[in-house]
């Protein structure tokens, strides 16, 4: 089977994926910013695996671990950081967070194995963004700009490197429980993340990404009902206002009677 590299490895969604991945017999690369974060999320790994630190926002580290597993052959970037709060009310330190580990970050390891994987004529880039990456959403305006970067990247890259044997993949999930919903829902901004619906279960996204392994689409949008409603607005934004008042209506509560019903898990960085 192939060699897989994962980033945000020790995230709900890189755990989730790395068991499915293990499942099937793939050798994998979990990386993460956190050597200790890894070890507690995956306190043993099968032979063949690796932890590995990788600070995607440093090209080097992108650099050195290309070097150091050349028979990668399938990048998933599940790195990304969220941070709830009204845009110009937040210092721009919160945006350069963002930006830098959502899309910089991200191309860093596009632009390193993207270039091995031309050369060698195969490969596969699996990107995940998010549905504020077709429809804009209020409340976190910077995460939902650097998830339209990643989304629109990872379309134009496909068209560049797929007839060179190297497919790009783009998921784009709905909010999804994990520390990055967690550690942001209470806060009042983050009342749109539950207007439409609950939250997507790590493993749901698991097994997209393995139907993108497998099929190699340029796009995975999921649940169906909020990507088709995330494409109508993103398509036509003078719908925007109308959508915004649509889930705005009862959010707030819905909001606080899930809070009610599902305490928040101890706050994490992952």
């Amino acid at each position: 089977m192939p060699k897989v590299l994962l980033t945000g490895a020790a995230g709900g969604i890189g755990v989730a994926t790395a068991r499915r991945l293990w499942e099937k017999g793939f050798q994998l690369v979990l990386t993460d910013l956190s050597l200790g974060t890894l070890e507690r999320a995956f306190p043993e790994v099968p032979s063949g695996s690796s932890r590995e630190l990788l600070d995607v926002q440093s090209l080097e580290n992108w650099q050195e671990i290309a070097e150091r597993h050349p028979d990668t052959e399938i990048v998933i970037q599940l790195a990304g950081v969220m941070r709830v709060g009204k845009f110009i009310e937040q210092p721009l330190d919160v945006w350069h967070l963002q930006q830098g580990v959502n899309l910089t970050g991200l191309v860093y390891g596009a632009w390193v194995f993207g270039r091995r994987f031309a050369e060698r004529g195969h490969g596969h880039l699996i990107h995940v963004a998010s549905l504020a990456g077709i429809a804009p959403v209020p409340g976190i305006t910077a995460y939902t700009a650097t998830k339209f970067g990643v989304r629109g990247f990872s379309l134009a890259l496909d068209l560049e490197l797929r007839p060179h044997g190297v497919p790009v993949t783009v998921i784009c999930p709905g909010p999804v429980a994990t520390p990055l919903i967690w550690n942001e829902l209470p806060k009042p901004e983050s009342v749109y993340t539950l207007a439409a619906g609950g939250l997507l279960k790590p493993e749901t996204v698991a097994r997209a990404i393995e139907r993108a392994i497998r099929y190699r689409p340029r796009e995975i949008a999921l649940p169906a009902y909020k990507a088709w409603a995330a494409r109508l607005v993103g398509a036509f934004p003078r719908l925007l206002p109308w959508a915004v008042r649509l889930f705005t209506k009862g959010a707030a509560r819905r909001r606080a009677k899930f809070l009610r019903a599902h305490p928040m898990p101890s706050p994490s960085m992952t």
